[in-house]
């Protein structure tokens, strides 16, 4: 008979031609092919129990072939949640049950998991939306010092056509003045630039200024004639005021003479005064009054006259009003338009060939003022914007002999506000104004009367020197030392509004994704701000695109290479679409990630259990810690992961992942993983199949990529994941091969299963909790059947005692342990096997002595 340790040998020799021997039998094969054409099929978990093809396959592919009749416990396996420590599969203490349950995405089936966008995909909204903001600040930083540099006096830009073909320069441009680039005249533009405004001939004033002037003087006209109309009612009404007011005078005054006789001629003084100081007093106000409707009517009768002396007559008026309508309306849709093209040729000096003039293209006001209006278009303050705003103001301030130099400019009275903190509605131009000019010595001035409630405006008062009557000597409305705390309250605060906005606008976010239940209810205006925030975090511009086209890329099938999305060839749209769950349908649907949330359970789990076995006290706390976080890393990370590109590029991920199924990270490198991922599971010759070590395989199988390396989306819904379908199959040829070998060896079989699950053994109760692995202990210690009898605690320590767990990570003495137990099961089992065993240890083929065999069977691994 030949020994168990040859016929182990010879299968586990070339593990991959034995497999594929099998893989090769008639009923295997057809078998698998069933299992790879229908598993994706299935649709819920009672679907699954009732195919017996397929249930049963996968339960041998598991080794829970014994308990494929128990389909009621099978199925609370299977719907359990891996995540809760507590569910029925986590409180077996055979990891079969586990394993079995994390392959299959039942759980989240079980139970409404279809949503808009999971935790991950929001959290991988959020982080894209700040890569966008700052990638776009970035951009925006460097294309203002591009712009400045360049058309700076000393600029490299020589004449007006290396400036419009510049499109970098040119976008700027027109971003500044708001053209719309999609309707691009370079000879329009070009004309305008070099136009002369004053000149009537220039390119400019023929073919833009006399409509503008034409629309300018109709509206002019058109105010007038309508203040006109005004006038001629207010004035006759004044007029009438007047009249009504000097009657009322002469009466009180009538009055009072009476009064006054009547006293001097000894009437009674205590009443009669009295009466006279109230006529006096309505006297007194009526002059007031008829003084005000005087100044009145002498400024609007002036105004009246001089605007009949211009204007047709009145009664002309409403056929002139309807002329003036005509040319506005004629020219209104084009009144923006023509007023950038006034700004540009006002605003740039380019000579009448073309050529830059010595001073440059524009002045170095303008040149600010185009920069500030850049930023005007902004959505939002950049640190670039801060940077202006900063030297802007630091330019101004230096100058400044009024407070109105500062708070008249809207950018230099919002720079205030920001430093000081008083970026609020409530606190207006004035209220600044009233602050700066403030006495910090007199208790009764404005911020010293507020500041109580306020410190911000004692802090704005502290910060300048104002006279209270709003002047200054110029260069002193600051020292140095307020210069420089201002700078520095406005550079930490610049964009304190922006961070707080933004975490309302994450906080709603949130909600308002939680109401969402279609793709119709996200593209509705009830969600019309969310909406906005997910095309801005990708990149979007909003109002550039129609809710129709991004309603049609969020229903697009990310693995067909035909559908929608692909032919707008905009990967925006494509970083859009899966950060959401659509279906077709527009119905929300369970996300599709790299791995199925119980894989990601379990590869947390392991890890932390690889990390932290065989540790015990302070050593054991320390790495605990250290391992729950690097395993939050990896379940926060994985779920985030679009593609099998984005994996391999986060080495951390993956030795996280090795160290889980026990592999040490050193040992593989990058060009092995790129390698076993770009592997072909269903091959049995691909990379990864060929490797001696399966666990890669196994780790491979655990992934959902399709053959272009993207999260396999059409198995949305599915029983399993394609790598798991690919693991499933490989399982169920490993575990034929050991059920064969069985048939014809028993011991062969416990020596192919143990070399499987050793890296899976992590403590003794892990050997104490499967009847294999405990006979494998118990032959190759060569104890007796009774130790069974034994408490489970003291059979522990005996493990511990006879087997250095550690020693199962190593090869060498993992296959020297296999091979010791094959040695002792033929001498357990058939004693003819003795003398094999005999020359496999000592090399002759004489016989072994009694006390031989009872030393052999003391070795302990070491």
């Amino acid at each position: 008979m030949v020994s168990t340790y040859l016929t182990f040998d010879l299968v586990n020799r070339d593990i991959l031609k034995s497999l594929k021997q099998i893989s090769g039998q008639t009923t295997v094969a057809n078998d698998t092919k069933y299992y790879q054409d229908n598993i994706g099929k299935v649709k819920s978990v009672d679907e699954f129990l009732d195919n017996y093809r397929l249930y049963s396959y996968a339960m041998t592919a598991h080794g829970l072939d014994e308990m494929i009749y128990a389909k009621a416990f099978m199925k609370q396996v299977l719907e359990s949640d891996l995540g809760d420590e507590n569910s029925f599969a986590n409180r077996l203490t055979d990891d079969r049950y586990k394993n079995f349950a994390a392959s299959f995405n039942f759980a989240s089936s079980a139970s409404d998991t279809a949503v808009a966008q999971s935790g991950g995909q929001m959290d991988e909204l959020f982080e894209t939306y700040d890569q966008t903001i700052a990638a776009q600040e970035e951009q925006i930083e460097d294309d203002t010092r591009y712009f400045k540099v360049m058309l700076s006096e000393t600029g490299n830009i020589k004449n007006v056509d290396e400036f419009l073909r510049n499109e970098r320069l040119r976008n700027y441009l027109f971003t500044a003045y708001g053209i719309d680039g999609r309707y691009y005249n370079y000879t329009a533009i070009r004309g305008v630039l070099v136009s002369d405004p004053n000149d009537p001939a220039s390119y400019y004033n023929t073919a833009y200024g006399g409509n503008l002037d034409q629309y300018n003087a109709a509206k002019t006209e058109d105010t007038e004639l309508t203040e006109r109309l005004s006038l001629n009612g207010t004035v006759p009404q004044l007029q009438n005021s007047i009249t009504l007011g000097q009657e009322k005078k002469a009466d009180l005054e009538s009055q009072i003479a009476a009064k006054q006789a009547e006293l001097d001629n000894g009437g009674d003084a205590a009443v009669l005064q009295p009466q006279i100081n109230d006529l006096q007093t309505q006297l007194t106000a009526t002059n007031n009054l008829l003084q005000e409707d005087q100044n009145k009517l002498t400024t609007q009768q002036t105004r009246l006259d001089e605007l009949n002396a211009r204007l047709v007559p009145v009664d002309q008026t409403a056929q002139r009003r309807a002329e003036l309508a005509e040319i506005i309306n004629g020219t209104k849709a084009d009144a923006a338009y023509l007023g950038v093209m006034k700004a540009l040729a006002e605003d740039f000096n380019f000579n009448a060939d073309g050529t830059v003039p010595v001073g440059g293209a524009v002045t170095e006001d303008k040149l600010e003022a185009i920069i500030a209006g850049f930023f005007n278009k902004q959505t939002r303050v950049t640190h670039a914007e801060a940077m202006f705003n900063q030297q802007l103001f630091e330019e101004k301030i230096a100058t400044a002999t009024n407070v109105t130099d500062i708070t008249s400019d809207p950018r230099l009275l919002k720079y205030i506000k920001v430093a000081f903190n008083l970026d609020k509605a409530t606190v207006v131009k004035s209220t600044i104004e009233q602050i700066l000019t403030s006495d910090l010595d007199d208790p009764n001035s404005y911020a010293n009367k507020f500041g109580a409630n306020n410190p911000q405006y004692l802090e704005l008062a502290k910060a300048f020197n104002f006279n209270t009557d709003g002047t200054v000597a110029a260069g002193d409305a600051q020292t140095t030392l307020q210069s420089s705390r201002t700078r520095d309250y406005y550079m930490s605060r610049w964009d304190d509004k922006q961070e707080s906005d933004y975490e309302k606008a994450v906080r709603f976010y949130k909600l308002d994704l939680a109401a969402v239940k279609s793709l119709n209810d996200f593209l509705s205006s009830d969600a019309q701000t969310s909406y906005e925030f997910a095309l801005t975090a990708v990149g979007i511009d909003p109002s550039s695109v129609s809710k129709l086209t991004v309603k049609n890329a969020l229903k697009s099938d990310l693995s067909d290479p035909n559908s929608y999305i692909y032919k707008l060839k905009d990967e925006r749209f494509l970083t859009l679409a899966r950060l959401f769950n659509f279906s077709k349908d527009g119905e929300v649907t369970a996300p599709v990630l790299a791995q199925s949330n119980s894989a990601i359970t379990n590869v947390a789990k392991d890890y932390i259990l690889r990390q932290t076995r065989f540790l015990e006290g302070d050593e054991l706390e320390a790495k605990k810690k250290k391992a729950q976080e690097e395993a939050k890393y990896y379940t926060d990370t994985i779920q985030r992961i679009d593609s099998r590109d984005e994996l391999l590029a986060d080495r951390k991920l993956l030795d996280i992942l090795l160290i889980s199924k026990g592999i040490d990270p050193a040992t593989i490198t990058n060009d092995v993983l790129n390698k076993a991922f770009n592997s072909d599971l269903s091959d049995p010759n691909s990379f990864v199949n060929s490797q001696p070590d399966k666990r890669l395989a196994q780790i491979v199988g655990t992934f959902n990529f399709d053959a272009k390396g993207d999260v396999d989306r059409s198995t949305a819904g599915r029983a399993q994941n394609g790598g798991e379908v690919a693991a499933t199959q490989s399982l169920y040829v490993r575990q034929l091969l050991e059920t064969q070998q069985g048939e014809e060896n028993a011991g062969v079989r416990l020596a192919l299963y143990f070399q499987r699950m050793a890296d899976t053994i992590t403590d003794p109760y892990v050997i104490l909790g499967d009847e294999a692995l405990m006979e494998f202990f118990r032959i190759t210690f060569s104890l007796p059947s009774e130790i069974g009898n034994m408490e489970v605690d003291q059979q522990a320590k005996l493990i511990e005692k006879k087997l250095d767990l550690k020693d199962l990570a190593d090869p060498e003495k993992l296959e020297k342990l296999v091979k010791r137990f094959t040695i002792m099961y033929d001498i357990e089992n058939d004693t003819s096997a003795t003398a094999s065993a005999a020359s496999i240890l000592g090399g002759s083929s004489g016989g072994i002595s009694a006390d031989t065999l009872w030393a052999l069977s003391q070795i302990r691994m070491g």
